[in-house]
């Protein structure tokens, strides 16, 4: 699966059936069983984000800030195909609107590329791709609206083929949210969407040639002054029900001392129930600036892991400075426990001095093939080398008790092995993602540092094995690489499908 510091400040999207005419696209992502939501993204047939259907799991990274011409963080969606070797640059394909197949028209801080999802909404057997556009947009939402993009996958890949991509209508004040996964159980993808205020608008499955829902759905938020902001959206079957939940962390104080909270959509017959609060094993709120969602301890219940990137700093009552990592494992009823990992814990490496961020990103997959889920934790402000916030990444193994600090493994661009050379501002860590692009059953594990060459940013690929991340074969994939100009502030790599 995959995170980031889930991306920040989600959008006030206003129900379609409401609203009428307005412009919003949406994604879809590779099919999700109601017996097998995704766990430790241990891919089965055609995996979530195969956008050909070769078996082989496929890199989308949204791009919001690249330019059109002298156009203005117009963005796109850069795409690089899966192999049996892993992700081949060859193949790289970037998407942008009104160009090879994807509607609508580049507009000056339209932002493509925003939030992106992934699923197999028409039920083809290829996954399709859902980007949003958060920015300005064109009449009749204006600056404020946005626009959710359907790219369909096909043989030959994403917007190619006879089929056009879609859009679907909403309106936004932020990026929104998206995921996607069968809430209701009937076998068929839909689509969740984050409203500004904590309302969750549902688009149910199947999907239309022309990108229309089966049925819209408005999940309400409580009437509360904290109920106007969601910092992520995460799916699977926490509960293992054959139905597919949600989680986000919404709502905080705004003077930072609280940070949002964690909160759970449980999948019922008719979609996704009233958002719920969840609580440590002491009854405390768990509160994060990360997450995902995966199966750690292979019990067959989807697991929850928060990153909590300033808990210590910032929190009158600390428990670990520098940042933390709260595991929440799944059951019948539900999330509980809430271990608590961070930089002071045994066997972790790195410091929590200077304010690391330990839990900037987030993101749970199998990296050694043992099916048990592991956790890549990013600390993108950590000091490397006397460097101040060049960042780092730290993978804990998944065991039948959870996710365990021993044997757990550093990572950063001064580690022997690793391209490149760690420098201030580089961020590394920032965003994470795991996936399987060789299709030899471990995930591979992608890590951001948007701060790189002087915040054009870039994504290190690294390999796998039996014992998990290697740094043998680790390679770079910056913004030139994939045919996108490299240029400051692109901060590219910090988008990633959820």
């Amino acid at each position: 699966m995959n995170t980031r510091s889930t991306a920040r400040g989600l959008g006030l999207l206003t129900a379609i059936a409401a609203i009428g005419a307005l412009t919003a696209p949406v994604a879809f992502a590779a099919p999700v069983t109601p017996a097998s939501a995704p766990a430790a993204k241990k891919a089965k047939g055609k995996p979530q984000d195969d956008f050909n259907g070769d078996g082989y799991q496929d890199l989308a990274i949204g791009v919001p800030g690249a330019d059109t011409g002298k156009t203005n963080n117009t963005g796109l969606v850069s795409v690089v195909y899966g192999s049996k070797s892993g992700l081949k640059t060859s193949t790289k394909q970037l998407l942008r609107q009104g160009s090879g197949g994807v509607p609508g028209k580049p507009v000056a801080d339209g932002r493509f590329g925003g939030p992106l999802a992934s699923a197999d909404l028409n039920r083809d057997g290829y996954a399709d791709l859902v980007a949003a556009a958060y920015g300005k947009a064109p009449a009749p939402g204006g600056y404020g609206a946005h626009q959710l993009t359907v790219v369909w996958g096909s043989p030959k890949g994403l917007a190619r083929g006879a089929t056009p991509a879609s859009v679907v209508q909403g309106t936004s004040t932020y990026a929104p949210g998206l995921v996607t996964g069968d809430f209701d159980g009937d076998r068929d993808q839909d689509i969740a969407i984050g409203h500004g205020n904590a309302d969750l608008q549902v688009l149910h499955g199947p999907f239309g040639k022309d990108g229309k829902p089966e049925r819209e759905s408005l999940v309400k938020a409580m009437a509360s002054p904290y109920d106007r902001d969601l910092r992520g959206l995460r799916a699977g079957d926490v509960n293992k029900d054959g139905r597919t939940d949600i989680v986000g962390l919404h709502g905080w104080d705004d003077n930072a001392i609280f940070r949002p909270e964690l909160v759970l959509w449980k999948g019922t017959a008719g979609g996704p129930a009233h958002y719920e609060r969840v609580t440590d094993h002491r009854n405390n709120r768990v509160r994060g600036d990360s997450l995902d969602v995966g199966d750690v301890n292979k019990d067959g219940y989807d697991d929850i892991a928060v990153g909590l990137e300033f808990k210590g700093d910032l929190d009158p009552n600390p428990v670990a400075k520098g940042g933390q990592l709260t595991y929440l494992k799944g059951g019948a009823k539900g999330p509980t426990g809430g271990t608590v990992f961070h930089l002071d814990t045994p066997g972790i490496p790195g410091s929590p001095k200077d304010g690391p961020a330990f839990g900037s990103a987030v993101s749970i997959g199998d990296l050694d093939g043992d099916k048990y889920g592991d956790i890549a934790v990013g600390a993108e402000r950590a000091t490397v080398s006397g460097r101040p916030r060049a960042g780092l990444a730290v993978v804990l193994r998944g065991t039948k008790s959870g996710p365990t600090a021993t044997k757990a493994k550093e990572l950063h661009q001064n580690t022997k092995g690793v391209p490149g050379t760690a420098e201030q501002d580089d961020s590394f860590g920032s965003s994470a993602k795991t996936l399987d692009t060789n299709g030899d059953g471990r995930n591979e594990l992608a890590v951001s540092a948007p701060g790189e060459d002087g915040a054009a940013g870039a994504v290190w690929i690294f390999k796998t094995d039996k014992n998990g991340v290697t740094v043998n074969g680790t390679s770079v994939h910056g913004p030139k690489l994939l045919g996108i100009p490299s240029v400051p502030g692109l901060n590219f790599g910090g988008r990633y499908t959820s």
